[in-house]
């Protein structure tokens, strides 16, 4: 079975799995785990940030950093598809008690001027006060779409501008930073802070990593505790990540070219639009077809392929470590098949 159903399927290495065996380890809840404070360390230096903190997912990450951005009844600033509103059983209500502004995007990508009309409303008392913005880049429902440096950074000094700090849910940021060739460190510059998977392209079997300042990691150590996310030999975690980063990032580059292998083959058919592709997502809306998500699933599953449900018309593949190019070619092979 060909799985194109996320990357969160990527699969570690032999040599990842192998860095774990030799893992020096300590308590990471008393900040004795050498290992784990080697890959906050290099995770921070990754990202251009001051300080990071190992979470054990990015859902947790995202849920750490606004706990720690925010206090109860605050308002917070996001896209309306982003993965922190829909993917995140809205722990941004239940948990930190914030108050959500969608706004609705262009395929992830937010116009300044509709972020900047809430951040501008001025004072009322009937009225919360918004204190943070969340991007999302790499957006996954926006196809794996690229948030321009330009936009994050216009974003960033509208909240900046009106007192309000900026959390990036960078889940996928390396795969944006290997598809323009610019350093990630670069993109998230003008960003307070940051959430990264280990788990989705970089190969880890566990584990996320946010990043900011030394200030803020030391608040959200408290609230990571808060969330049940105290780690004790976590070093088991932190050395397939230190892996990653040294070993996993640069290969990302083969995963965007599958997905555009995925994306000329799809293209072939006048009836099925797909998003563009930027890095390794590929969405593709079925609406102008006769077929429903669930007959294309079903089609593609009884060749051996397994795509994702996004909703009645929409479903996703995913190219990841682990998925060949003969894999690819298999799957470009059948789509004749399935879509004629």
């Amino acid at each position: 079975m060909i799985d194109l159903r996320s990357d969160t399927f990527t699969l570690p290495s032999k040599e990842m799995i192998e860095t774990i065996l030799t893992a020096e380890l300590g308590d990471d809840v008393w900040e004795e785990d050498p290992t784990v404070k080697e890959l906050e360390a290099l995770a921070a230096k990754e990202l251009g940030k001051e300080a990071g903190l190992l979470v054990s997912s990015g859902t947790q990450g995202n849920l750490v950093a606004n706990m720690t951005h925010l206090n109860r009844g605050e308002g917070v600033v996001l896209e309306k598809e982003s993965h922190i509103n829909m993917y995140e059983v809205g722990g941004l209500s239940q948990v930190v008690g914030a108050f959500p502004f969608l706004i609705e995007g262009n395929n992830g990508l937010m116009n300044p001027q509709d972020v900047e009309s809430i951040f501008t409303r001025g004072y009322n008392v009937h009225w919360v006060d918004t204190k943070l913005l969340c991007l999302e880049n790499t957006h996954n429902r926006g196809g794996g779409r690229i948030i321009p440096k330009e936009n994050i950074d216009r974003l960033s000094k509208i909240a900046h501008d009106n007192n309000a700090s900026v959390h990036l849910d960078g889940a996928r940021i390396f795969n944006a930073a290997v598809a323009t060739g610019m350093e990630a460190s670069k993109i998230v510059e003008n960003v307070d802070s940051v959430q990264f998977c280990l788990s989705k392209g970089l190969g880890c079997p566990i584990g996320s990593v946010i990043v900011g300042s030394e200030e803020f990691i030391h608040e959200s150590r408290r609230n990571r505790k808060v969330v049940g996310g105290g780690l004790r030999q976590a070093g088991i975690i932190a050395a397939p990540g230190i892996y990653a980063l040294n070993n996993m990032i640069d290969r990302l580059s083969e995963d965007h070219k599958h997905a555009k292998m995925l994306e000329k083959a799809l293209s072939e058919f006048e009836d099925l639009k797909i998003k563009n592709v930027d890095t390794n997502i590929v969405i593709v809306d079925t609406s102008a077809s006769k077929l429903s998500t669930a007959d294309v699933r079903d089609r593609l599953e009884n060749k051996g392929i397994k795509v994702t449900h996004m909703g009645d018309q929409l479903f996703r593949m995913v190219t990841y470590f682990g998925i060949t190019l003969e894999d690819i070619q298999h799957v470009v092979s059948v789509i004749p098949e399935v879509f004629s």
